[in-house]
């Protein structure tokens, strides 16, 4: 039975190509910090490290720029972070996502979201704040999906157990993956052109492309069958 379904926000509430569209401006003024920080987030998804996400960022960053922490934070925060913020004022969720939020919520389940981005007021901005019952970002648990860490905060959060939770995501390998070495269920919003986990070798739960599915195998295969078997 599942009793609560996580969300990651980027590429799952809304499509990636407009945060892209609404991006441009940042990667055309500062296209090397764009480059470089990208860089700086692969790189954190598979080394160990003790400092807070933000000063471990800054001082990766720093080394490939060639230039001081400060300057390297002071960048991030009003090239990048700033900016992304106020772009989410002109991206719009997938179709369906409030109203299959809402066949969740009237059936009992919590809802959370996970974010490897700060998710501040992305769920204002999207329409979605008043559904979910917490959000969780990079910032709050300290690493990047698929570290374990932020999943067992999720589930700290949730209060149930992992099997009882389903996980929702865009990525494979960050989302999909990650969530079920967390001992989750998952379910993977495929994207057009992806050819890993595809075929009999998924671990994901659900493989779904729209939310009205996603909605429906929920609600049938996890909920309504789980009333049944009472």
């Amino acid at each position: 039975m599942i009793k609560a379904v996580g969300f990651d926000v980027d590429g799952t509430l809304y499509p990636n190509y407009q945060m892209f569209l609404c991006s441009l401006p940042s990667l055309l003024s500062a296209p090397r910090l764009m480059y470089y920080f990208g860089q700086v987030r692969k790189d954190m998804r598979q080394i160990e490290y003790d400092e807070p996400l933000h000063e471990k960022q800054a001082q990766l960053l720093s080394n490939k720029l060639g230039i001081s922490e400060e300057h390297a934070r002071d960048r991030m925060e009003r090239h990048l972070y700033h900016r992304w913020e106020h772009s989410f004022r002109c991206i719009s969720p997938f179709r369906q996502v409030r109203e299959t939020l809402l066949a969740l919520k009237r059936n009992g389940i919590i809802l959370g979201a996970l974010s490897d981005f700060p998710i501040k007021n992305k769920l204002k901005f999207l329409n979605l704040d008043d559904l979910f019952d917490f959000s969780l970002s990079s910032e709050d648990t300290g690493y990047l999906k698929p570290n374990p860490i932020p999943f067992q905060q999720m589930i700290r959060e949730f209060g149930t157990d992992p099997d009882e939770i389903l996980y929702v995501g865009n990525s494979y390998k960050y989302d999909v993956l990650g969530a079920a070495a967390a001992g989750m269920r998952t379910a993977w919003l495929k994207p057009l052109f992806a050819t890993q986990g595809s075929g009999s070798h998924t671990q994901a739960d659900i493989i779904f492309s729209s939310f009205s599915e996603l909605r429906s195998r929920i609600l049938n295969e996890f909920v309504q069958s789980s009333s049944t078997q009472k």
